[in-house]
């Protein structure tokens, strides 16, 4: 039978009162259970503590220390590969690098269009023209062989009249009693030098200023240059210059006129060398050449002349910034203003005089 409220309005708590106690006593019997099990599990602690003997713990300390030299053993191990892997994965990424390159280069050589037949076709054409050369070759040493026998049966032919004759340098005294007649050769060009003549014009031009060349008893050089600068001397062939030479004396240099002489081409077949040397005797007279680097051609082509019409001659060569200079004519005892001549050179001890060459020689 239902309870009924106490008051009609109210809250019935019956049921809460109802379940608040069934609920305390759940708790009640929950921790007297528990109070018992903590009981027996220490008892059963405390059990199993009493049970390890002390040969039983110093196999534990044992048995951890062998754990904890394992696990050392094992981090060793593990570093050691972990090195290793480090080099390993350099020498991998040393060979992936390897192989891009050879993928690039594969790439390159895919790309190339090479055609074989070409080649062939090269290398075929190449030994035909090879093979082509060699039988040349040998018909030219066949050749050669068959002009060298026809040659070793033919006499020898005299020097050609226009050939070019190199003597070799052979000085010795000119003829006894011969004067020198001097060519100079220079810049492609041969001029007969009239030393007597320059030197004769050269005094005659001191003479008459000789009162204002004259100071301290010495020439003034300087001057006497200026003089012939303004003034030509010389002839047709050549003009001289003064110089102050290495004894400190006045000196002429001669030099060619532009556009005098006679060109090295007409020489041989022309007739104005031949002209100048027409009716030469060869036993009073030879030729002696003043010869310039740059007209050595020059040179031979008038001594192959000289040669045929028997006239002997010797050379002397010079640089082709060089000046050819000759002597004033004169025995001057006077020396340039303000020039000493050079103290003579004593000779060496022990170093016998050679004798000088001869002043004329030919070759």
């Amino acid at each position: 039978m239902g309870r009924r409220s106490s008051s009609g309005g109210g809250m019935n708590l019956d049921s809460l009162m109802d379940t608040l106690t069934n609920v305390v006593g759940i708790l009640l019997i929950i921790l007297i259970y528990s109070l018992l099990s903590s009981t027996e599990t220490v008892k059963r602690i405390k059990g199993f503590v009493d049970e390890i003997s002390d040969e039983q713990y110093a196999r534990m300390l044992a048995e951890a220390e062998e754990m904890r030299k394992l696990l050392a053993q094992q981090d060793r191990s593990v570093k050691d590969d972990q090195g290793d892997y480090s080099s390993q994965r350099e020498a991998l990424v040393a060979k992936w690098k390897l192989i891009e390159q050879l993928k690039k280069d594969y790439a390159k050589l895919t790309e190339t269009k090479i055609n074989v037949e070409d080649l062939k076709k090269q290398v075929e054409q190449r030994r035909t023209k090879t093979e082509s050369l060699e039988k040349q070759i040998s018909e030219s040493e066949k050749l050669i062989a068959t002009l060298k026998a026809r040659l070793a049966e033919t006499p020898a032919a005299g020097p050609d009249r226009d050939a070019k004759i190199v003597n070799l340098p052979d000085p010795r005294p000119a003829p006894k009693g011969a004067q020198p007649i001097t060519f100079l050769c220079r810049g492609g060009r041969i001029v007969p030098v009239d030393i007597p003549g320059l030197q004769r014009e050269a005094q005659q031009v001191i003479q008459k200023g000789q009162r204002a060349l004259l100071k301290q008893n010495q020439i003034d050089c300087a001057k006497l240059a200026e003089l012939f600068e303004k003034r030509f001397v010389g002839d047709q062939f050549c003009r001289v210059r003064i110089r102050v030479g290495g004894d400190a004396k006045p000196q002429l240099a001669v030099e060619m006129r532009p556009g005098a002489g006679d060109k090295t081409d007409n020489i041989a077949h022309g007739n104005q060398f031949r002209r100048w040397i027409q009716g030469v005797d060869p036993q009073k007279f030879y030729f002696e050449f003043r010869v310039f680097s740059d007209s050595y051609d020059t040179y031979l082509a008038a001594r192959n002349v000289a040669a045929r019409n028997g006239i002997l001659g010797g050379w002397i060569p010079y640089d082709a910034k060089a000046e050819y200079n000759i002597g004033l004519g004169v025995d001057l005892k006077m020396t340039c203003l303000g020039k000493k001549p050079p103290p003579p050179t004593p000779p060496k001890p022990g170093d016998p005089k050679r004798p000088p060459p001869p002043a004329d020689v030919v070759d």
